[in-house]
């Protein structure tokens, strides 16, 4: 059973009531709504077609975006932009619209490329998928396998992995090692390692990732230890520091990061997501954002 819809056109404005559950009413909009006003502005020739592109970014604030893609207000012509924040992801929205659906399309990818120009080393998606979704793509596409070990995240990042459809293809499985113990006994960790350095330290999760890989027979092992808070941080440790290792064919590293969250959720969302983009830039041979997300807010 779905919920009904009303349509009542007058004049040359026609009216929509859609159902209030998301998923009726998204197939309505896109089986009918959409379609019956594509239809009318076929007829209008000064409107006629409407394009849009979304870019997904991850790694910069909110505010920098902004900052950046501000210079491009004069060079866009009539492509409207538009930003929405999706935490922690950016997306950036190029919208056209005209009677000449062509030129639309080259109008919009010009505008696209004006902005890569500004952001594009952020660009994980120009398809609307999500970071999972990507990673997975590059997974599938190298024939990896990947094993996770997660302190801090308590699963989040299997959750999400998990969360597509044929992740069974590369997909071996997680190791939520919260405790030093499970660090040492399933991942072999060293006691030396966390004793001299702490559980939170890019030696203890480069190990981790080395282990998780070892035990998994995976092509990755992808680590992640940190302080979510709101408690628990110390000067030299403070809340919202991760450390995230990657161990993968020839190379084994980690890198730590520092973001400005004292929310645990907001911090284990944002510590899922560098993880996944971490994989996702080695996958595809490009650099850290370490020194660019470092520290800001």
């Amino acid at each position: 059973w779905h919920g009904p819809g009303l349509y009542h056109g007058h004049g040359r404005m026609p009216v929509y009531f859609l159902p209030g559950v998301p998923f009726e009413m998204r197939r309505m909009m896109g089986d009918n709504v959409i379609v019956e006003l594509q239809a009318q502005c076929a007829d209008d020739k000064t409107q006629g077609f409407y394009r849009e592109k979304r870019l997904s970014l991850f790694g910069l604030p909110e505010a920098h975006v902004n900052e950046r893609l501000a210079r491009l207000t004069d060079s866009l012509g009539d492509v409207k932009l538009g930003m929405l924040a999706e935490f922690p992801v950016i997306h950036v929205k190029l919208v056209a619209q005209g009677p000449d659906p062509e030129g639309m399309e080259a109008r919009i990818e010009k505008a696209a490329a004006e902005v890569r120009e500004w952001v594009g080393a952020y660009v994980f998606s120009e398809s609307g998928q999500t970071m999972e979704e990507v990673v997975g793509g590059l997974l599938t596409a190298h024939s990896a396998r990947l094993a996770l070990a997660e302190s801090c995240t308590g699963g989040l990042i299997a959750h999400r992995v998990t969360n597509v459809a044929g992740s069974s293809d590369y997909f071996v499985f997680s190791a939520v090692t919260y405790a030093n113990a499970a660090k040492i006994n399933l991942l072999g960790v060293s006691l030396d390692t966390i004793e001299s350095h702490g559980a939170v330290s890019e030696e203890t999760a480069r190990e981790m990732a080395e282990g998780v890989r070892r035990v998994a027979g995976a092509d990755y092992g992808l680590s992640v230890s940190g302080i979510a808070g709101p408690g628990g941080g110390s000067p030299e440790k403070p809340v919202g520091m991760v450390c995230i290792g990657l161990c993968g064919p020839g190379h084994s590293f980690a890198r730590r990061y520092a973001f400005p969250f004292e929310n645990r959720m907001a911090n284990k969302r944002i510590f899922a997501e560098t993880a996944l983009d971490r994989l996702r830039r080695t996958l595809i041979g490009a650099g850290d954002i370490q020194d660019k997300m470092q520290g800001e807010t």
